[in-house]
C-alpha cells in the first residue's frame, strides 16, 4: 500500500511540476475568472450592501484569475489592533463553482452576504479554470489564497487560526482539498506566495461537490431520477477530463491523485459540513455519501451530512434555506 501511495504523490509531483509550464490556452474568448480578469481596478476598498469590501487582490503572480475580494462587516482595524486585542474575524474562504471552466468571485454574493451580516470575513476567490490551466493548478490556487489571507491576517483584522472553506460544485471540491491534503508539498507551490505559511483549514462546507471522478457515471447510473445521458463524466469533453487535461477513463491513476480521498488518514482533518440533493443529475448525491463514510473512517473530528429531498444542482438547490445549518456548524466549529 505504501509503494502505491508513493507511486501516486510521484505521479502527482510530476504533474504539479508542469501546471505552470503545459497550461493550454482557450482556443475562443471564454473568460478566465470573472468581470475583473483582465486588469480592471486593482485592491479597491469600497462598502456594498452595509458591506465593507476590497476588491481584486491579487493573492499569486502568476495569472490575472489569482484574485480575491475581502469582505468585512466594517472596516478592518488599524494594522495589529485586531492581534493585540485579540478580536480579529474568523474567515471563510468562498470558491466559486462552474464545471472548473466557468464562473466568478462574485457569483456567490448572496452566501457573502449571509456570512458577513453572520459576523464573519470573507475572501472569495478566482483562480485559474481549466481552459488556462489544468490540474492541480486549481488547487495550488486556493492553497495560495489561504496562505495570503493568514500571511496578512494583521493587516485586514483577520484571525489567522480561524479559517473555513466553503464552495459549492467545482468550488467545493476545492474546499475539500483544502480540507483533506494538508502538507501534500505538491499543492503548496511556493511560486505562488508566501512560501512556509500554512494553508490549511479549520472547517469546510462542501456544497454537492465532487469527490471520486471516477465513480460519478456509476452513481449517475444508479439514480432512477437521472437520465442515461446524465452519466457523462468519463468523455473527453467532460468538465472533469478537461480539468485534468485527459479523459477521465484513461487516467485512474491521475484521477486517484485528484481526489480527496487519497489523502486521507495521512493528517488531523478539520470538521466537514455536506450538503447535497438527491435529485442532483450534475454530481450525483452519492459522492457526498461516498466522502462522508470516508471521512468518518479516517477520524475526522465531525461529518455533517444532509440529503436535501428532490433537490438538484446549483439553482436548483436551496442554498439559502440551509445557510441557517451552514452558520451553526460555522458556529460550533470556528467558536464564533
Amino acid at each position: 500500500m505504501a509503494a502505491a501511495t508513493g507511486g501516486l504523490l510521484v505521479l502527482g509531483l510530476a504533474v504539479a511540476a508542469c501546471s505552470r509550464h503545459d497550461s493550454t490556452q482557450p482556443e475562443t474568448s471564454a473568460p478566465t475568472s470573472g468581470p475583473s480578469r483582465t486588469g480592471g481596478p486593482a485592491e479597491g476598498s469600497d462598502e456594498i450592501d452595509g458591506m465593507w469590501v476590497r476588491r481584486d487582490v491579487a493573492y499569486a503572480p502568476v495569472s490575472p484569475a489569482q484574485r480575491l475580494d475581502l469582505y468585512r462587516p466594517a472596516p478592518p482595524p488599524a494594522a495589529d489592533a485586531a492581534a493585540r486585542d485579540g478580536s480579529g474575524l474568523p474567515v471563510v474562504i468562498t470558491i466559486h463553482g462552474g464545471a472548473f471552466a466557468l464562473g466568478d468571485k462574485r457569483d456567490d454574493l448572496p452566501v457573502i452576504r449571509a456570512l458577513v451580516r453572520a459576523g464573519y470575513a470573507v475572501a472569495s476567490l478566482n483562480y485559474r479554470l481549466s481552459a488556462e490551466a489544468r490540474f492541480p493548478a486549481a488547487v495550488q490556487d486556493v492553497k495560495a489564497a489561504v496562505r495570503w489571507v493568514r500571511a496578512h491576517a494583521a493587516d485586514h483584522g483577520l484571525d489567522p487560526d480561524r479559517i473555513a472553506a466553503s464552495g459549492a460544485s467545482a468550488g467545493a471540491y476545492l474546499a475539500v482539498m483544502l480540507g483533506t491534503t494538508p502538507g501534500v508539498t505538491m499543492y503548496d507551490d511556493p511560486a505562488l506566495g508566501n512560501p512556509g505559511v500554512s494553508s490549511a483549514v479549520q472547517a469546510v462546507v462542501d456544497f454537492y461537490g465532487p469527490i471520486n471522478f471516477a465513480s460519478m457515471d456509476d452513481q449517475v447510473r444508479a439514480n432512477e431520477r437521472c437520465a442515461v445521458s446524465d452519466a457523462s463524466h468519463g468523455r473527453p469533453d467532460s468538465p472533469e477530463s478537461r480539468f485534468l487535461g485527459r479523459t477521465v477513463a484513461a487516467v485512474p491513476q491521475l484521477v486517484r491523485v485528484a481526489s480527496p480521498l487519497n489523502y486521507l488518514g495521512r493528517a488531523p482533518l478539520p470538521p466537514f459540513l455536506i450538503e447535497h440533493g438527491d435529485a442532483d443529475c450534475t454530481v450525483p448525491h452519492r459522492q457526498s455519501l461516498e466522502l462522508a463514510d470516508a471521512l468518518r473512517a479516517a477520524g475526522a473530528p465531525a461529518v455533517d451530512v444532509t440529503i436535501v429531498p428532490g433537490a438538484g444542482h446549483g439553482g436548483a438547490f436551496p442554498t439559502a434555506e440551509r445557510m441557517p445549518a451552514v452558520l451553526a456548524f460555522l458556529s460550533r466549529t470556528l467558536g464564533h
